[in-house]
């Protein structure tokens, strides 16, 4: 019995990690084809903010399409986006993405 109250208890805990929001957990920041991520990239490490870098095609469609087909998704910490988003419209509008 005491060992059924313990996975219970395991079981407990974990599930309220799922839901706990973390300061450094990535969050979603913005898409950009390969060509503008560079300016991406930049506005980024000029704010001083770490990010990830995900290519959505892979490696074999970059190979057979080219590079320049490729768009990344950019992931910040949860804790650094308000201060990205100040800016986030101008660069928005230089890469292409602006929002009717």
């Amino acid at each position: 019995m005491l060992h059924f109250n313990f996975l219970k208890r395991r079981a407990k805990s974990t599930e309220n990690d799922e839901d706990r929001v973390y300061p450094d957990q990535p969050v979603y920041f913005i898409s950009a084809p390969m060509v503008w991520s560079a300016h991406v990239e930049s506005y980024l490490e000029e704010l001083k903010i770490p990010y990830l870098k995900r290519g959505r095609r892979g490696a074999a469609l970059a190979i057979e399409l080219g590079a320049g087909a490729e768009i990344y998704d950019y992931f910040i910490p949860r804790q650094a986006a308000a201060r990205a988003s100040e800016g986030v419209d101008e660069l928005k509008k230089l890469i292409g993405f602006e929002q009717p």
